[in-house]
């Protein structure tokens, strides 16, 4: 049995890890991480590996509680990357949740989003596999959800990244909309899965605050084909979300107005 099961879904670059971290940090042990799962299957024969020195993060994760643990794990956490509801969310995972996963007596979604612009940039320096185009419209699935424009996604709760890397109080909400007890232990870390930042690496853990994550579209700001990106649509949404775009950013719909930054 797990007390609490927490599914975590975000795009690739929108600070799932340095998220799941904290979340790993503040809950009470037993506990266990399966890092980057692949939808519609066993998470604990699909998740990734994780870089080494990963503190209480399981390589080779074991579906039973250690000894002495009373037969519950106080947290079971697996993650999805890139992923649309359909797959993360899925049929197959719901039919066969118990044999795979145990019951849990508290089930959490949980969305992650980055503001697009600093996320297509990281997606960018990094060299994400999943086209720009396919992206985009995951982008945008994911932030219908957030803003509640859709309900696809049951017991959810969504983390804005822009404000839970930069918020100590939303932290500290986040954190009880999940019933975990605050402690913001993890908050300035840099985890090491995928080599950390795609900017940074791990050059900044133990001060994760420092790093300059709202400002890694100027990387990009002179590239057409990364302007080109953002649609009329997304920076709707974006907006909505995020507050308006960098004020430096100019931005071109496809119909060719210029999109206002803030």
């Amino acid at each position: 049995m797990n007390d609490l099961e927490i599914q975590v879904l975000g795009m690739s670059r929108s600070g799932n890890h340095a998220v799941c971290n904290w979340i790993f940090n503040q809950a009470d042990a037993p506990k266990l991480f399966l890092n980057c799962a692949e939808g519609k299957t066993d998470p604990f024969a699909t998740c990734r590996p994780f870089s080494e020195g990963q503190r209480g993060w399981r390589e080779a994760p074991e579906r039973s509680v250690p000894p002495g643990a009373g037969g519950d794990r106080a947290l079971l956490m697996h993650s999805y990357e890139d992923s649309w509801f359909a797959h993360a969310f899925s049929r197959p995972l719901e039919a066969h949740h118990d044999e795979w996963l145990a019951e849990s007596r508290r089930r959490v979604r949980l969305l992650i989003l980055r503001d697009p612009f600093n996320l297509f940039a990281s997606r960018l320096k990094m060299g994400a596999e999943l086209s720009v185009p396919v992206a985009r419209k995951m982008w945008k699935q994911h932030a219908r959800e957030a803003l509640g424009d859709t309900r696809k996604v049951k017991d959810k709760v969504v983390v804005l990244y822009n404000r839970w890397a930069t918020d100590r109080d939303y932290r500290r909400s986040i954190a009880g909309e999940l019933g975990l007890t605050f402690t913001d232990a993890g908050a300035d870390e840099v985890p090491q899965t995928m080599g950390g930042s795609s900017f940074d690496g791990t050059s900044f853990h133990g001060r994760a605050a420092e790093m300059p994550t709202q400002d890694r579209w100027k990387a990009y700001a002179d590239d057409p084909a990364y302007r080109a990106i953002f649609d009329a649509e997304m920076v709707s949404l974006a907006t909505r979300l995020f507050g308006l775009p960098p004020v430096d950013l100019e931005l071109d719909d496809p119909l060719g107005e210029t999109l206002p930054g803030q």
